[in-house]
């Protein structure tokens, strides 16, 4: 039987999701609380291995328990063990009609990123480390129509890190929605603010799997055509000649969000047996980035 948590952490102080020894990651911290816990070392496997800076609402972790502790208690359990920058949203039992453990990785049904973007030429500071505070107006209608070339099965090549090792470069977007809000703080405070530019930009990208750096790509090429420096139609043309070169600069880390990860309801899918294996966003142990 595995134990499947929903992790949600800030990821400006952790190198990463993935463990590494003598370095501070998510990984480390949820497994050094996990063995305080259940008296004992525990390995976990995650769905997604953010890279340093970026952060989760709903990352999914998956182990094997050592002890009958209660779904609950190991909630309780964990949220008094961890550090304040990482937290435990849930836990529920699952397993396979065969018996073997079950590998987030391989059984969710996609994910969803949100990249988050300030406009303004101040900074807040309650909302700084997770987003990108560009300080410029964007073009909101020119980002939402080269969005749209996104969706749908596409060689994604042109958009992930030169390090990236995935097999495959063909990915399938299932949403990428460009929107704009006003800001959390009330209006009027601010005496820099243009009040009619959107003083937050948020680009919502859910995916089958990803490459490595492929959301960060993406968002720092929409906001190109958000600044007039490239037209809305390059996307498609990007997506038909994939190079690395011709695509946007990779946008930080900060802003991006790794909002959910979907789990299969009912459970288990009717194709769990083929689903052993599916692209990986990347598939070294180490280290990955969207």
């Amino acid at each position: 039987m595995t134990l499947l948590l929903r992790v949600a952490y800030d990821g400006t102080d952790f190198h990463g999701f993935a463990r590494q020894e003598g370095t501070r990651t998510v990984q480390g911290v949820l497994e050094t609380a996990l063995a305080e816990l259940y008296q004992r070392p525990l390995r976990t496997r995650a769905a997604s291995r953010t890279d340093a800076g970026v952060h989760a609402l709903g990352q999914l972790v998956g182990f094997e328990p050592t002890l009958p502790i209660p779904e609950r208690g190991v909630v309780l359990g964990l949220t008094s063990k961890l550090p304040r920058d990482v937290g435990v949203l849930g836990a529920w039992a699952c397993s396979l009609p065969d018996g073997r453990a079950v590998d987030p990785r391989f059984y969710n049904d996609g994910k969803t990123y949100r990249y988050r973007i300030r406009c303004t030429p101040h900074r807040v500071p309650t909302t700084d480390r997770g987003e990108w505070h560009l300080a410029r107006r964007l073009d909101v209608a020119a980002m939402q129509a080269a969005a749209a070339a996104f969706v749908g099965e596409h060689d994604f090549a042109g958009f992930r890190a030169s390090q990236c090792q995935a097999q495959t470069t063909v990915r399938t977007m299932l949403a990428v929605e460009v929107a704009a809000a006003a800001a959390e703080e009330p209006p009027g405070l601010s005496t820099v603010a243009a009040p009619d530019s959107p003083a937050i930009v948020t680009v919502t990208v859910r995916g089958e799997a990803f490459l490595q750096n492929m959301v960060r790509i993406m968002v720092g090429t929409l906001v190109e055509v958000g600044l007039g420096q490239r037209p809305p139609a390059q996307i498609a043309e990007l997506l038909a000649r994939p190079d690395r070169r011709r695509a946007g600069r990779t946008a930080p880390p900060r802003g991006l969000t790794l909002v959910e990860v979907h789990w299969p309801e009912p459970w288990p899918p009717a194709d769990w047996e083929s689903r052993a294996r599916k692209p990986e966003d990347d598939p070294r142990a180490s280290a990955a980035s969207r």
